[in-house]
């Protein structure tokens, strides 16, 4: 038997709402997974950030506006200006001058009015100046040099110290995320002692003191699992602010690094600070020069040349009247009269230099300080992984053993509670102290390779 026409349009129907269904779901599923970001490693969030980054972005724009500043600044060195103007005159009302009367026939001791000038003038005017001498210009030149050779040791520092940043919150992500993993285990231990003290009230072995004081230790666990979550967020929070990930944009840290850590550590020098301040200095030393130079004398050549066109008849370019030109040529020499401004300028120059001067060399004291403190960092928590890792194991044990007793009626509560809070916190010892030598690593390959 045939299927009824309006239960076959129906069928069809269906299908096509399910297809459309489908496709949608993949749609938005795709859309979701497209603005999921996950890192398992802080190299591949530091590639992210090198091209993501806002503030990097924004280094390289002034590094470019120095670039352009280099081209006003070769300019400057002849300096050139001048003009290039053209006018049109018509004199509407002509001056009238009175002239002997003798000179044109009339009587001797009169005088005849008569006007006088050009109804219509055409002029053009051209002229130029050029600075032969310039001990300004060319220091300027050379600031412009330094200053873009400063932008670019600006970017390297801001990279520096952006991924220090950068790592400090990625480990302490990591951190928490072991510490939640630790935690939760620590939450069945607290449970499995509070069912154990349970069941003992229950047989009349243990008083309700001892039932409260294990439901207090499964609640502060539960809490501090709770806490460690909200922990999370918030570095979370943070890392987005760091790398300028939107706020919508889900990103997620599953590091899969090793444990494994090598017994001695290589810590070059870091020059990037000290190199970003002698560029400083040697630009405030470029900048007291010019301003000293700015009252040096300057030698000028200047050229200037004029035509001219009268005529009588009300025409722009007239070609039945010749253009008169006037041109002239000549060396201007400048010297400039120091004020009391020039004055207060070049001291302030030279106190910036002998400022930049003293922070150079507090730059070259400190990075060799800090090279040495990256070493200490890193052998610090190396000592401390094996003396925790030993510890958390003992205390772990020692738990146990303690939890054995006590289902045994051997020992008190107080006492599983104790090793309870030992065990707990020797772990925590020894996660904090494995971030914390990846962290210091991460942070001495940072100091390594960005040079």
């Amino acid at each position: 038997m045939k299927a009824p026409r309006g239960i076959y349009v129906t069928t069809i129907g269906r299908k096509k709402h399910l297809i459309c269904v489908v496709a949608l779901s993949l749609f938005f599923l795709n859309i979701c997974q497209a603005q999921q970001n996950k890192f398992h490693s802080v190299d591949s969030l530091f590639s992210y950030v090198s091209s993501k980054s806002i503030t990097l972005q924004s280094g390289e724009i002034r590094v470019e506006q120095a670039k352009k500043a280099r081209l006003a600044a070769i300019l400057s060195v002849p300096d050139i200006s001048g003009s290039l103007s053209f006018s049109y005159t018509h004199n509407t009302k002509l001056p009238v001058n009175l002239f002997p009367a003798a000179v044109f026939g009339g009587q001797v001791g009169t005088f005849v009015p008569i006007q006088t000038g050009i109804p219509f003038v055409s002029t053009g005017n051209e002229n130029i100046d050029v600075k032969l001498i310039n001990h300004k210009g060319w220091e300027n030149l050379k600031l412009s040099k330094l200053n873009i050779q400063s932008s670019i040791a600006d970017n390297k520092l801001t990279i520096k110290s952006l991924y220090e940043d950068i790592a400090s919150t990625y480990y302490n992500i990591v951190s928490l995320q072991q510490q939640l993993s630790s935690t939760e285990k620590n939450l069945q231990t607290a449970e499995r002692l509070l069912q154990i003290t349970i069941n003992k009230y229950a047989e009349g072995l243990i008083k309700q003191q001892d039932v409260n004081e294990a439901k207090i230790s499964s609640l502060d666990t539960r809490e501090n699992y709770n806490q460690i979550k909200y922990q999370i967020q918030q570095q979370y929070l943070a890392l987005k602010i760091l790398c300028n990930f939107p706020e919508d944009e889900q990103i997620t840290i599953q590091d899969r690094q090793d444990s494994l850590f090598s017994d001695k550590v290589q810590v070059g020098l870091s020059r990037v600070a000290i190199e970003n301040s002698e560029l400083k200095e040697s630009m405030a030393l470029s900048n007291y020069r010019q301003q000293k130079y700015a009252l040096y004398p300057t030698l000028s050549f200047f050229q200037s040349h004029n035509t001219q066109q009268n005529n009588t008849r009300n025409r722009l370019f007239d070609r039945n009247v010749d253009w008169f030109n006037s041109s002239y040529i000549g060396l201007k020499l400048s010297i400039p009269i120091p004020s009391s401004s020039t004055i207060k300028q070049i001291s302030e120059a030279n106190y910036n230099y002998l400022l930049a001067q003293k922070d150079t060399e507090q730059q070259k004291i400190k990075a060799g300080i800090e090279q040495r403190k990256l070493e200490i960092d890193y052998y610090k928590v190396l000592s401390q992984i094996s003396s925790y890792r030993e510890i958390a194991q003992l205390r772990k044990e020692n738990h146990e053993k303690n939890l054995n007793l006590y289902q045994q009626g051997l020992i008190d509560l107080q006492k599983v509670l104790d090793s309870y809070k030992d065990m707990v916190n020797s772990n925590y010892n020894l996660v904090s102290a494995q971030v914390s030598a990846l962290a210091a690593k991460t942070k001495i390959h940072i100091n390594n390779t960005i040079r």
